[in-house]
């Protein structure tokens, strides 16, 4: 009995979301309390800059879809609907941490984000625009499998309050319910073996992309609190 096209996109990627971002070097220096609540603030700042594109991205994408695909057309104006403004997320979390937010989303994203920004962006112009459904599993099986835990272990670790990880611990609850409408439109539209190659491809291609922003975040030596605050 074959698998489902969801679970081929699973295993198909299971090596890349382990090595890019389960074994990435971030998780493990957070984990042992080796990062600053400057590399937090930098996430921050980051993902402020990827998720404000996200809507855009998503119903471009349902624009491009013709009556054919209406359900899956739906189903991207419904996720482009429900992730409008989640950047404003970070720019709470930064505030809350005492930090200007505005002056510090100014400066332009790293190549990870880039490159995640511009993939979408790509897809949903250019190429086959339900292959968005790989990035759409890869960002919110994230948020099921890591948000909650890293919102734990940023305010364990780095002394962070709950009430600046609010971008982590709301995903953590909308992305179950994401994740799995992910993957009924997968198993909807991408049961062709050409779209499903499509759909992989996004998602491998997210995984790598994310790992760069976590290379950008980890490799930063950018300082966003003074002495004072650093001691706090």
């Amino acid at each position: 009995m074959s698998l489902e096209p969801f679970s081929q996109l699973l295993d198909a990627t299971r090596a890349d979301f382990e090595s890019q971002i389960l074994g990435h070097p971030l998780l493990a220096a957070l984990a042992a309390g080796q990062l600053r609540r400057d590399h937090y603030a930098l996430f921050l700042r980051e993902t402020f800059h990827l998720v404000r594109h996200t809507s855009r991205a998503l119903a471009t994408a349902a624009a491009r879809l013709d009556d054919e695909h209406r359900g899956l057309r739906g189903w991207l104006l419904e996720q482009a609907h429900e992730e409008h403004g989640h950047e404003l997320f970070c720019l709470k979390d930064l505030q809350r941490l005492g930090l200007d937010a505005e002056r510090i989303v100014q400066r332009a994203p790293g190549p990870g984000v880039w490159g995640m920004v511009t993939q979408n962006y790509f897809l949903a112009t250019h190429a086959r625009p339900g292959a968005i459904l790989g990035v759409a599993a890869a960002t919110e099986g994230m948020g099921v499998e890591l948000a909650g835990r890293m919102a734990d272990v940023v305010s364990a670790r780095l002394g962070i309050p709950d009430t600046a990880t609010t971008f982590l611990r709301s995903h953590a609850s909308f992305d179950r319910r994401h994740f799995e409408e992910a993957r009924r439109a997968v198993n909807e539209y991408a049961a062709a073996p050409e779209v499903l190659d499509e759909v992989i491809r996004a998602r491998r291609y997210t995984f790598r992309y994310y790992g760069a922003l976590y290379d950008d975040v980890l490799r930063s030596v950018e300082r966003f609190f003074d002495d004072h605050q650093r001691a706090a």
